[in-house]
């Protein structure tokens, strides 16, 4: 059976319902007990009575209030000095400084412009320097120049 639930917190507060939904609570079980447990638990809390509170407790309040209130700038949070315009607009007033200066200075300290050519270059001169290294490791070795490495 498709019940809709929806509607039961009306009905067990006593408006008015569809005379679908009525001849629906007479035949399925589980939504008219449902419908009965409500009205149970209205009936209870409408019997029950919030106790009053003690006649200092306004008192006591509003000393806690006020002594919490002269903690407050002590436990002042940390982005509490963004609140201040002064400061804030100094902050952000070096964060556009800080972001031109880059600009600026972006193209002197970006390296140069490496394409393959350069890459193979440098390349052959590492090389050629790890070589010519090794030559003289091993005349160093041998006490003299090698003969299988010609020299240029």
């Amino acid at each position: 059976m498709n019940c809709n639930r929806e509607n039961l917190i009306e009905i067990a507060a006593g408006e008015q319902a569809a005379p679908e939904m009525l001849a629906h609570l007479r035949e399925c079980s589980d939504c008219a007990q449902e419908v009965d447990s409500m009205r149970k638990t209205m009936a209870l809390l409408d019997e029950w009575e919030a106790p009053e509170p003690s006649p200092y407790f306004f008192t006591r309040l509003q000393a806690h209030v006020r002594e919490e209130q002269t903690k407050a700038p002590e436990r002042a949070s940390i982005f509490a000095w963004l609140r201040k315009p002064a400061l804030a607009l100094s902050l952000a007033l070096m964060l556009v400084v800080g972001g031109v200066t880059y600009k600026i200075l972006l193209p002197q300290i970006a390296p140069p412009d490496t394409g393959a050519a350069a890459d193979l270059e440098s390349l052959d001169r590492n090389a050629d320097l790890l070589v010519n290294a090794d030559n003289d490791l091993i005349d160093e070795m041998t006490g003299g120049p090698s003969d299988d490495v010609a020299e240029p």
